[in-house]
C-alpha cells in the first residue's frame, strides 16, 4: 500500500498470476520515512524523491535500514569514485545496473541479513576457521 502522499506515475497494477507481482512501477511523492523507501521493496518498483544536490542525494541513499545495492549515473570519474566511497551498500553499480560477477562477493549492509554470496568471501561465510597451535 502506498503512503497517502505518494502516487504511481506509471504501472502499479497487480499481474494476473499467483503471488504478489506488480507490473514495472514508478512511485513519486514519497518521503524519506515512508515504508516504501525504508524497506526492501524489490523491483520492478522505483521510488523517486527530489534532492537539492549530490551530497543530499547520497545522504538520502544512506538513510535507509537496508543497504543491498545502489546505482549512480555520474558523467565524470571523480564523482563516481566519490559516490562509491560514500554509499553504504554491499554493491554499487556505476553507469550500469544489475550486473555482477562470480569473482566478487555480493551481500548487503545494515539489516538485509548476514552473509555474502559468490566468491571466496561467500564460501568463507559458510565455513568456520579454527586456529590450532601444537
Amino acid at each position: 500500500m502506498l503512503p497517502a502522499n505518494a502516487g504511481s506515475v506509471t504501472g502499479g497494477a497487480q499481474l494476473a498470476r499467483p503471488g504478489f507481482f506488480l507490473e514495472p512501477t514508478v512511485v513519486a511523492g514519497v518521503r524519506q520515512g515512508d515504508g516504501i523507501v525504508q524497506e526492501e521493496t524489490f523491483g520492478p518498483v522505483l521510488t523517486v524523491q527530489p534532492f537539492v544536490d549530490g551530497t543530499e542525494a547520497l545522504r538520502l541513499a544512506n538513510d535507509v535500514r537496508f543497504g543491498l545495492a545502489a546505482g549512480v549515473w555520474p558523467s565524470d570519474h571523480d564523482r563516481a569514485v566519490r559516490a562509491t566511497r560514500i554509499l553504504h551498500t554491499g554493491l554499487v553499480w556505476v553507469n550500469t545496473h544489475g550486473t555482477t560477477v562470480s569473482e566478487m562477493p555480493h551481500g548487503g549492509v545494515e539489516h538485509p541479513g548476514y552473509g555474502s554470496d559468490l566468491s571466496l568471501s561467500g564460501l568463507l561465510d559458510h565455513s568456520q576457521a579454527k586456529h590450532v597451535m601444537l
